[in-house]
């Protein structure tokens, strides 16, 4: 696990994509949400996700982990953003349900919409994007 977690590390430095985020204790990488932080004091090595957790990022479960160590940083990254996609429409669409069934405030449904559509946007960019790099992994 120890070595499979560096080369996901060494995966997101390399990915242009990824966002750095060095600091004095640590090295640290982040894209589409996820984190990933290698301690300088003791060479470990965690991800997160900093969607869940509230004022504190969440690390990631053993399920979620076995993503990055199956696919590696780019695919698992893209994977857990459409999760997370999937999870932000079925909320809209309950919200949605409850508003019409409620209250009926056309701001707030209008909003809603909105919201579903930017979602569905990014779903399906990110749906493309694993297309694209699936695309260039064959042709290498």
């Amino acid at each position: 696990m120890y070595n499979k977690l560096h080369e996901v590390f060494e995966e997101a430095v390399q990915d242009h994509a990824t966002t750095s985020l060095n600091g004095t204790e640590s090295d640290a990488r982040m894209s589409y949400g996820v984190k990933i932080v290698k301690s300088h004091l003791d060479n470990s090595i965690e991800i997160f996700n900093t969607a869940k957790g509230g004022d504190y990022y969440k690390e990631l479960d053993e399920d979620e982990y076995n993503l990055f160590f199956d696919f590696g940083w780019v695919v698992g990254v893209c994977k857990m953003a459409l999760i997370k996609y999937k999870d932000r429409l079925a909320n809209i669409e309950v919200k949605m349900k409850e508003e019409i069934n409620g209250r009926n405030n056309s701001k707030y449904i209008g909003f809603l919409k909105d919201t579903r559509k930017q979602t569905m946007n990014k779903y399906f960019k990110t749906t493309q994007k694993l297309k694209d790099y699936d695309k260039s992994i064959k042709n290498n």
